[in-house]
């Protein structure tokens, strides 16, 4: 969550004052996202454990990784991000944003990540807090991989990465 609000309030070319008066802001809004039950607070510490580890199991670490070339949409970046998957994240939040930009933008497809799976991985759709394995799952099958047996060796991999 911290990741792009970050890179949204802090601008290229900012005084060093203005940054910190942004970073200042984030935490007010993250503070009021919390509180007012938009974001759930269980979820941003899920995901501050659970996208090193993504990364790691997409990339081995690497921003600069391009993946599934063969395929109509390439994976970018250091979470092998493909363009279906932005445009989900685009049309909630009305961004812009095309998979290739996550090509060495780490900041950036960790926000996409988190963006994604709090779409996907809420209370609502479990009926309970989503756990790690759910949302690993979710990011490795889409919206419903949570449910599919074919996940369970990705989970598997992300399991290992926990930190």
């Amino acid at each position: 969550m911290l990741y792009f609000d970050y890179v949204l309030f802090n601008p290229t070319g900012s005084s060093p004052t203005e940054r910190i008066g942004m970073k200042i802001n984030v935490l007010v809004v993250l503070t009021f996202l919390i509180t007012s039950g938009y974001v759930h607070a269980s979820n941003v510490t899920h995901l501050d454990r659970l996208i090193p580890a993504l990364i790691q199991v997409e990339s081995n670490g690497n921003d600069k990784a391009i993946g599934d070339r063969q395929k109509k949409f390439k994976a970018y970046g250091p979470l092998q991000i493909r363009q279906p998957c932005v445009d989900d994240v685009n049309r909630r939040y009305g961004t812009q944003i095309k998979a290739e930009e996550l090509l060495g933008n780490r900041k950036l497809s960790m926000w996409v990540c988190a963006k994604y799976l709090e779409m996907y991985g809420t209370p609502q759709t479990f009926k309970r807090e989503p756990r790690l394995e759910d949302l690993a799952r979710i990011w490795n099958g889409g919206p419903s991989g949570w449910k599919s047996n074919a996940t369970l060796g990705y989970w598997s991999k992300v399991k290992k990465n926990l930190k």
